[in-house]
Formats: C-alpha cells, structure tokens, sequence
C-alpha cells in the first residue's frame, strides 16, 4: 500500500490474537480473510498451550498450514511464541519445532520469510515479570531458529535496548514506541 506521502506501507495483522488456542482451521481461515483484505504480513500466535500440553503434532500442523497459506499468497509469517508465558526449555523447543517444521516441510527457501516472535505483549505475567522481549528469551531463540529469522517485540520502549537487540541478531523489532525511540527518548507504558 502507498500512503497519502508515497511510502510503501506495509499492512500487518496478528492471527488469533491474543490466545492463539483456536482451532487451526479457524486460524487458516482467519490468515485468508485478512490475506483477502489486503495484509502483506502475518503473525500468527502459535498455540503455545497446545504446545506446553504436548500436542506437537496440532502444534506442527498449524504452523505449516499457516506458513504454507502465507508463503503461497507472497506474505511474510510470523510465529508468536508468548515466551513469558515458557519456560527456557519451552521457548528453546518451541523456536525448534518451528524451525524444523518449516524447514521440514516448505524447505530453505522459505527461511527468510518466516519468522520467529517473541510475543504478543499481552501476557498477562506477575510480580512485574516482562510480558515481551527480554535479552535472555531473545537470545534463546536466536540460538534455536536460525536461519529463520527473530522478531523482537513487546517491551521495548528506548533506542539503547533496541539497539541491543539489533546487535544480538534480530531482524526485526516490535514496538509501539518508535517515534520515542527514533527520537532517543523513553516511552512508557504496558506495551
């Protein structure tokens, strides 16, 4: 899309928001319609529940058709991982698993064009734990996605931790606080 000064814009929306706990066929058909409405990018929240449960298999299952939905239309997908809501172990196995399944199942081509996200935003945690990005969970996917990309998002409010975060090797950044960041300032807030 072209906005109103001639910048291409891309449009993105996040697919099964904020649980992910849909069935996948429902996500599938949420991803065309907003496919049919325009968006260039996905980010679907990948059933992490599911996912803490066991169930790999509907877990590898949606995160192929997804990506396959995505990949066939031209689109970039990101898979939200809700990190706060895993443990270290959970979010290494998790970033692998959607690693291996794509790489498995659409081959490396589509490496680039899949991503690995930290979250949401929305978790609800307690006693002040970080409901997005931190630099350990980043750094633990980093470790377990490549080469698929990572997407650093929620929390991140200041130019120093983006910048961090850019250095540790994301590819991307989610933030609500880019003109402040931009600016070198800090934003505040709960996202």
């Amino acid at each position: 899309m072209i906005d109103e000064k001639g910048a291409n814009v891309k449009v993105g929306t996040v697919i099964d928001f904020p649980g992910g706990t849909r069935p996948w066929k429902l996500k599938i058909a949420e991803a065309q319609k907003a496919i049919n409405d325009g968006a260039d990018e996905l980010d679907f929240v990948v059933n992490y529940r599911a996912f803490m449960q066991g169930e790999t298999d509907l877990v590898k299952k949606e995160i192929f058709e997804g990506s396959l939905l995505g990949l066939r239309n031209g689109k970039v997908v990101k898979w939200i991982i809700e990190a706060a809501a895993l443990t270290d172990e959970q979010i290494a196995a998790l970033t692998s698993l959607i690693r291996d399944t794509v790489l498995q199942t659409l081959g490396p081509d589509a490496a680039d064009k899949v991503f690995v996200k930290s979250s949401t935003g929305f978790y609800p945690t307690k006693n002040g734990k970080p409901n997005g990005a931190t630099p350990h969970n980043i750094a633990i996917m980093l470790e377990h996605a490549s080469p698929l990309p990572v997407k650093a998002a929620g929390g991140i409010r200041n130019f120093t931790d983006a910048l961090r975060y850019i250095e540790m090797g994301v590819k991307r950044l989610g933030t609500s606080s880019a003109k402040k960041i931009i600016k070198g300032e800090n934003a505040s807030g709960n996202y």
